[in-house]
């Protein structure tokens, strides 16, 4: 079967309020915002916009509410090239958005967020059509139940299956044997390994047998695990106005690298440059770059290393 899509993101969106202040605050203090913008957010969904702006065909399913936000978040991923026809509309329900503190000094962020009064993603809402016919499937563990579902069939299918292993929650570990990359956060790779460190981490990780795990370590880079063989690439300095997204952006990007077929290494390095980008405007979205700026990024950085 011909592939409909490069990339079928499964998982959850958000809309993202995003107020930079001026420093954190201490309790029952006001502070004046310098600056609130509103932006499509969520793990898989930025994710998926990531690998659109990439250049990749792209669709996303998850689970909207019928008020404003809900059609606010499928507008936004549509105006991204984002398929959204197979999106769960759940008509009477309130969805979900985050609040997000931006300390305008050092772009560091804090993220107050709400499921609204959704249900989960069931694995009989999803479009397996979607899932199943892509190249590359990038679930997250905010649904946890579809996301298993979509990994067992997708990877049934001769589809690559990478995960954003944001949090150890209940039912991921249902997700894993059916992920050919694990790509966890410091958060997860903690919970995971009881506290002993991103090496161990990423031992545990690779029980589940996947080509590769990796943990992101935000501006120090991240860590990889393949073959046998443990693999540190560094992070790129950039004028960090803020991170949110960035976790998000990593995920679109490795797995667009791997479906070049690039090595674990080139793929880690492309993922961290194209993370480090994204960090240089507000919000999860608005600073992913398109495939000829990170080109241009990565050559004048590592110009030993081929990304065209």
């Amino acid at each position: 079967m011909s592939s409909r899509y490069d990339v079928t993101g499964v998982g959850y969106t958000a809309i993202d309020y995003l107020g930079v202040i001026p420093r954190f605050p201490e309790e029952n203090l006001k502070l004046e915002l310098e600056t609130l913008e509103v932006q499509g957010g969520g793990p898989a969904a930025t994710a998926t916009v990531t690998a659109a702006r990439l250049g990749l065909s792209t669709a996303f399913i998850g689970k909207v509410g019928g008020d404003d936000r809900g059609a606010m978040m499928l507008m936004k991923l549509n105006g991204e090239g984002v398929d959204v026809s197979s999106a769960v509309l759940e008509a009477d329900a309130l969805s979900q958005f985050a609040f997000i503190m931006v300390d305008s000094e050092t772009g560091k962020r804090t993220i107050l967020w709400t499921r609204g009064t959704l249900t989960p993603l069931m694995p009989d809402e999803l479009d397996m059509d979607k899932v199943t016919s892509c190249r590359g499937l990038l679930v997250d563990t905010l649904e946890p139940a579809a996301a298993a579902a979509a990994a067992k069939q997708a990877a049934d299918a001769g589809v690559k299956v990478l995960i954003d292993a944001g949090t150890l929650r209940d039912g991921v570990r249902e997700i894993l044997p059916h992920c050919h990359y694990i790509v966890a956060s410091e958060t997860f790779a903690g919970q995971i390994s009881d506290g002993r460190g991103p090496e161990a981490a990423l031992e545990e990780m690779m029980k589940y047998e996947p080509d590769a795990a990796v943990v992101t370590l935000g501006e120090r880079g991240c860590i990889a695990l393949s073959e046998g063989e443990y693999i540190e690439a560094k992070g790129f300095e950039v004028d960090a106005v803020d991170t949110t997204g960035a976790g998000d952006v990593f995920h679109g990007a490795f797995l667009y690298a791997v479906l070049r077929e690039w090595d674990i290494r080139r793929c880690c390095v492309f993922a961290n440059a194209v993370a480090a980008m994204k960090c240089r405007r507000l919000g999860g979205r608005t600073g992913i770059p398109t495939l000829p700026e990170a080109i241009e990024f990565l050559s004048e950085r590592v110009p030993d290393l081929d990304f065209s």
